[in-house]
């Protein structure tokens, strides 16, 4: 498994969570208590990349807390299912 990226799709997930862990592409949705808990454990954590399906999600309200902790957040573009991690980076 790549540590320095993780696909996360629910609380779940943050299991598979190592303080190595650089970026983060969230396939189904982002809140800001899942972004808190992430920063708990992830302390290199620069990029986090939202699904078409996130962003819709997605208020300004939260686009700005996460832009507030100093993070980068790029929106994907691909077609729906599991995102190809090699031609993400």
């Amino acid at each position: 498994m790549n540590v320095g990226h993780v696909v996360i799709s629910s609380y779940s997930d943050l299991s598979k969570l190592s303080s190595k862990v650089k970026s983060i592409h969230f396939r189904k949705f982002v809140s800001r208590k899942l972004i808190d808990e992430i920063l708990q454990h992830c302390l290199k954590l620069k990029t986090v990349f939202v699904s078409k399906y996130a962003s819709k999600r997605l208020n300004g309200k939260l686009v700005s807390y996460i832009v507030g902790k100093k993070l980068k957040i790029e929106y994907s573009d691909f077609a729906s299912g599991r995102p190809n991690l090699l031609r993400m980076r």
